[in-house]
């Protein structure tokens, strides 16, 4: 892929995985009122719902490089890649080449502002509700 292409559709997956993000959040949020207690079960169920979006969003930037990139021949090589670069760890032991390098980067820009709305929206369910 070319750069233009790169930047493109990266942006565009961004743009999908974000939004993703942002509504299962909101969603999320409902469930939440204010002032009500936060019991333990519902703390677990919570952080569970958000690891399942994370992971639904990774599985989809691993779909996409999958598809697109020759260097990952098995789906669990772009599982593992995008795993590892979402979550901004980027071990360096499977890479991509030139021609999808920027694509590749642009899962860890989406993986900072993910994990970045679920920490604010943690804090926010912890601030509104109390614990019992």
């Amino acid at each position: 892929m070319n750069l233009i292409t790169q930047v493109s559709l990266g942006t565009g997956m961004f743009l999908v995985a974000s939004f993703l993000q942002l509504a299962w959040l909101l969603r999320l949020s409902r469930l939440f009122p204010a002032g009500q207690p936060l019991a333990a079960s519902s703390i677990a169920r919570l952080l569970a719902a958000i690891a399942s979006i994370h992971l639904a969003q990774i599985a989809l930037w691993a779909c996409v490089l999958w598809m697109l990139v020759a260097d990952l021949s098995a789906f669990q090589d772009a599982f593992y890649f995008t795993l590892v670069t979402y979550t901004t760890v980027g071990y360096g032991d499977l890479t991509l080449d030139d021609g999808s390098r920027i694509f590749g980067a642009m899962a860890a820009f989406a993986g900072i502002l993910g994990f970045g709305m679920s920490t604010a929206f943690l804090v926010n369910i912890f601030a509104r509700t109390s614990t019992s």
